[in-house]
């Protein structure tokens, strides 16, 4: 690779895997099991990460949900109370707390 002028390999993703392979082929055994371990350990914390990543993704999916709902109960409740519907009734019709009806 040292006869390729740097700009044009490091720019090229097929020489830079080749670059790499014959890196890697040059090792000794012990740098090779080395590299081979390094690599478990990226791979598995990537995993890990990727893992957790779609698990918060999806938390806030669930809870931009129960947010939505939540807004909706709260706008039902409003319109029902400007139209003079008595609050026992929106409480019984949208689930909310008496509380939480008088305050809208």
């Amino acid at each position: 690779m040292g006869e390729i002028p740097k700009h044009i390999w490091e720019n090229d993703n097929f020489l830079k895997k080749l670059k790499s392979a014959v890196e890697v082929e040059r090792m000794s055994l012990d740098e090779r099991l080395a590299y081979e371990l390094s690599l478990s350990v990226e791979r598995d914390w990537y995993a890990c990460m990727e893992y957790r990543y779609e698990e918060g993704k999806q938390e806030g999916v669930e809870q931009g949900k129960l947010e939505g709902k939540l807004e909706g109960l709260y706008q039902t409740a409003i319109n029902m109370k400007k139209r003079g519907i008595d609050l026992q009734t929106i409480v019984d019709c949208t689930g909310l707390t008496l509380e939480e009806v008088q305050k809208l």
